[in-house]
C-alpha cells in the first residue's frame, strides 16, 4: 500500500470492522505515487484495484508491473514489492488483503469447500497483473465509495453488512479472473492499441493509426480507452515516453534533443513542457536529482 505523504490519502478498515476474518483490511487510496516506497511484503494475499489513473510497482524478483486504470495486480503473501518510478500519476485504488493459507468459515460467507476453492486459485507466488472485468471494477468503485463514506459518518449495520458482502464479492469474483474462467471482452481494442502505442512510441504516432491497429474508429477508441484505463490514448502515450526519457536521463549524458528524438517528442521545449507536466520536475533538475 501507498505511504502517507502530502500526495497520498488512504482510509482504511479492518477485517475485524467488518466482521470477516479471512481478511487484512480494505483501503480506498487516492493522490499522488510520486515518490518509491520503501521494500515490503505482506502476511495475506493482497489484490490492489487501480480504478483511475497510472501506477507501477517492482519486485524483489525482478519483475515490474505498470498498471493503468481498469487494471488489478494480485501480490502473493510474502512477496516483497514496492512502488516505483518517480514519474508522478494521479491515482484511484481500491485495496483488499486477505488470508488464504488457512482459510476458515468463522465469520465468513464461504463455506469450506468454497474456500478451499478459492484459496486453490492463488497458489500461484507470481505477481500478476490482471485486466478487470466491467463487473469487478464496478464492485471495486462502489466499495472505494463506501469505504470513504463509512469513515465520514457514524458507522451503520447495515452498512458493515454491505462492506462484508460486497469484499466477500470482489475476493469471490478475483479468484474467478485468476482461475481463467473469466471471459476476456470480444473487443480488445484497448490492449491492441497499448501493443501498438508500446511498439511504436519513439516515433511519430498519429492516433489514427493507432485506431487503425486496434482495429476500430479513433472515436471508439478514445470512448473504450477513456473507459477501460481512466485516460485517453494520448495520455498513455505521453506516459510510456516520460519514462522512457526518465530512464534515459538516469543512466546517459545525451543531450535532451537527443533524448526528446529518441523517445518521439517532436522538440526539446515540447519534450520539457511534457515532462514537467507528468513530473513535476525538469529533465535538467531530474538529471541533477539522479
Amino acid at each position: 500500500m501507498p505511504e502517507h505523504d502530502h500526495h497520498v490519502q488512504e482510509c482504511i478498515f479492518t477485517g475485524a470492522e467488518i466482521g470477516m476474518t479471512m481478511v487484512g483490511s480494505t483501503a480506498a487510496t487516492q493522490g499522488f505515487n510520486a515518490i518509491p516506497l520503501t521494500w515490503h511484503s505482506h502476511d495475506r494475499h493482497e489484490v490492489l484495484m487501480l480504478l483511475r489513473g497510472g501506477a507501477a510497482y517492482e519486485f524483489k524478483n525482478g519483475t515490474e508491473l505498470e498498471l493503468a486504470g481498469g487494471h488489478m495486480i494480485v501480490v502473493p503473501a510474502g512477496v516483497l514489492h514496492r512502488g516505483s518510478k518517480d514519474v508522478r500519476m494521479p491515482s484511484v485504488i481500491c485495496a483488499v488483503n486477505f488470508d488464504i493459507a488457512h482459510p476458515v468459515t468463522r465469520h465468513s460467507p464461504f463455506t469450506k469447500n468454497e474456500l478451499a476453492w478459492i484459496a486453490a486459485q492463488f497458489q500461484s507466488r507470481t505477481p500478476r497483473l490482471i485486466s478487470m472485468s466491467p463487473t469487478l471494477r464496478r464492485m471495486a468503485q462502489t466499495l472505494h465509495q463506501m469505504i470513504l463514506q463509512q469513515r465520514k459518518s457514524p458507522r451503520t449495520a447495515d452498512g458493515t453488512a454491505s462492506m462484508r458482502l460486497l469484499v466477500a464479492s470482489i475476493i469471490l469474483e478475483v479468484a474467478r479472473h485468476t482461475s481463467g474462467t473469466h471471459q476476456r471482452s470480444t473487443a480488445d481494442a484497448v490492449t491492441l492499441a497499448m501493443e501498438h502505442m508500446e511498439n511504436h512510441f519513439t516515433e511519430p504516432l498519429p492516433m489514427n493509426e493507432v485506431a487503425q491497429k486496434a482495429g476500430c474508429s479513433r472515436a471508439h477508441l478514445f470512448l473504450v480507452f477513456k473507459r477501460e484505463t481512466g485516460m485517453s490514448p494520448n495520455d498513455w502515450l505521453q506516459r510510456r515516453r516520460v519514462k522512457a526519457a526518465t530512464d534515459l536521463l538516469r543512466t546517459t549524458g545525451r543531450k535532451l534533443e537527443d533524448i526528446a528524438a529518441a523517445c518521439g517528442f517532436t522538440s526539446a521545449p515540447y519534450f520539457c513542457h511534457v515532462f514537467r507536466k507528468y513530473t513535476g520536475k525538469t529533465p535538467g533538475e531530474h538529471r541533477q536529482k539522479a
